[in-house]
Order: structure tokens, then C-alpha cells, then sequence
């Protein structure tokens, strides 16, 4: 199909054919997931009311965590410290790491009502908000807004970030798939469909690693490493 088309089908909102994740692994995934995020070698998972830190060779829970509030939204680690999104009270918390626990600090509040996705870039905390299309950079030190990008979708869900590009996925209009966002334009690249959208219909939690791209989502039954796509593949149209 080519890349006109399928801008303009984007624009109408209509299904386009999703190209293929190549699956490298899963591991057992159960609870719901509010977003994912990779870090020195484990993957940490948001819950509403927890944060699970998990061996990602087999999906070992290897220990539980209080959130920041009363309903956890994404998380994101940056500079040695856990960033989590606040549903709840639509709270941007620090968290530090002491004594087997997260000391918690409400340093700002999400640009619009409710938070959901989070990623960083290695410079700015990146976030969704509430059936959101716009996208915020959002400086970690004053915790104001930078820069915002608009897509064309109207509920974007979890980020993350693989060094060039942002990739993420939505509640409603994309379901069951993850898909690029050019950090530049907002430009939504090709879409990628799950192995089983059926089995895993809401996608919220997207990570990168080293090894590639690991998603999951609501009552999903795993959490799967995908091989990142081409390139040419992901080139966002």
C-alpha cells in the first residue's frame, strides 16, 4: 500500500493491514497493566495499586512495591529515580529507592487531567494524557512543558522510547496493535498487530531493551519480546 494511502486512511480512521512483529520470546503476565518500562536489566510493571519488578527471563515477580498514589499510572525510570503518573490525583512523582521501598515526592502535575503513558528521551520526561492525541515534553527539573506533539491518534496509551523514535499504542482507536510516532512531527509510522489481538485487545505497556520491543497489556495473558522492526518498516508516514 502506498505511504499517500494509507496517510489518508489514517486520516479517515480506517483499519489498515498491519505488518508483523517477529516474536522472540513472552514470558507469563497476569493483573492489569497501566504501563511497562526497562531498567538495569528487569522490567518494572505499573498496576493501579502496585509496581512489580520481574526477571524478564521468565517473568519471576521479584518484588512488589507501594505506588506513589491511590491509582498508578505509567512509570518510567530516569536518572536513577522512578517517575509515576498519578491517575488519582494527576500527580508527576519522583520516587527514590531506600530501604526496600520508594519514598515518593509529588514534584508537579500531568498537563491535562489524568496521565496515562510514560517514557523519557535521556532529557525530558515524555507523557499522554487522558484520550489524548497530543503528546508533552515535560522539563524533569521545573516540571513544565517544552514542547508538545499532536498525532492523528485519539487515545494514546504507553510510550516508549528506542533512541530515535517513540513507540506506543491506543485504547480504542488501534486495538490489539503498537505503532511508531516520529518525535519530530507526531507522524503515526505502519501499524504492528499483536500474535493474538483477541487474547491481549488493550496494549498498554510498551518497553525497549537492548534485545527489543516488550508489550503487553490489559488482562493480557503475557508480556512478549518482539524483534524491533526495520527501519524501512517503522518509517513513520
Amino acid at each position: 500500500m502506498q505511504p499517500k494511502l494509507l496517510f489518508l486512511l489514517a486520516i479517515a480512521g480506517v483499519s489498515c493491514i498491519a505488518g508483523k512483529l517477529e516474536l522472540i520470546g513472552k514470558i507469563p503476565h497476569s493483573g492489569y497493566s497501566e504501563g511497562l518500562d526497562y531498567y538495569q536489566g528487569y522490567l518494572w510493571h505499573a498496576l493501579p495499586k502496585m509496581i512489580v519488578k520481574i526477571d524478564p527471563k521468565d517473568g519471576t515477580v521479584l518484588a512488589r512495591y507501594q505506588p506513589a498514589s491511590e491509582y498508578s499510572e505509567s512509570i518510567a525510570w530516569l536518572d536513577g529515580k522512578l517517575w509515576n503518573l498519578s491517575y488519582s490525583d494527576n500527580g508527576i512523582y519522583k520516587g527514590v529507592f531506600d530501604r526496600n521501598r520508594f519514598n515518593f515526592l509529588r514534584v508537579g502535575s500531568t498537563p491535562e487531567k489524568h496521565g496515562w503513558g510514560l517514557t523519557h528521551d535521556g532529557q525530558y520526561l515524555i507523557m499522554t494524557g487522558n484520550y489524548s492525541s497530543k503528546i508533552y515534553f515535560v522539563d524533569p527539573v521545573n516540571l513544565k512543558v517544552v514542547r508538545t506533539l499532536t498525532t492523528l491518534v485519539k487515545d494514546l496509551e504507553d510510550l516508549a522510547w528506542d533512541g530515535r523514535q517513540l513507540w506506543a499504542s491506543s485504547f480504542t482507536q488501534h486495538r490489539g496493535h503498537i505503532f511508531s510516532i516520529s518525535p519530530t512531527t507526531g507522524a503515526i509510522g505502519e501499524l504492528f498487530g499483536l500474535p493474538d489481538p483477541e487474547a491481549c485487545p488493550v496494549v498498554d505497556g510498551v518497553a525497549y531493551s537492548p534485545e527489543g520491543l516488550w508489550v503487553t497489556g490489559k488482562d493480557c495473558p503475557s508480556i512478549y519480546l518482539f524483534r524491533k522492526p526495520s527501519e524501512r518498516a517503522i518509517t513513520a508516514k
